[in-house]
């Protein structure tokens, strides 16, 4: 009966790689999949879910970022409120102008106004 061999995950230059920090050394927004091909053709064997794992124990202790933010537009909320106040007619027209000064009436209780 053959003995089963484990994968070996020494580099070819004999030392053992920490999988968990190599996963952490890369991008936080590189996709799994593609880290296990790059793990594979620096010769360490990875699976998707170890890439998973190293990624989650890593947010819960704080040592992984996840992607920065794109730069471009802002989000709606920071736009400066042109978007907002449209929002807000169309939905005061949608509900009717009664409703909608009651609505903001028992917000002004609500909030000591």
């Amino acid at each position: 009966m053959a003995k089963s061999r484990k994968k070996s995950t020494r580099k070819a230059t004999g030392t053992k790689v920490n999988k968990t920090a190599w996963i952490r050394s890369q991008p936080a927004n590189t996709p799994a999949k593609e880290l296990v091909a790059k793990a594979k053709s620096q010769g360490i064997t990875l699976s998707i879910a170890q890439v998973y794992t190293a990624r989650s124990t890593g947010k819960k202790a704080g040592l992984v970022r996840g992607p920065k933010a794109k730069p471009g537009r802002p989000a709606a909320a920071a736009s400066g409120g042109k978007s907002d106040v449209l929002a807000f007619r169309r939905l005061v027209l949608s509900i009717g102008l009664p409703t909608a000064e009651a609505y903001l009436a028992d917000l002004k209780r609500s909030v000591g106004l």
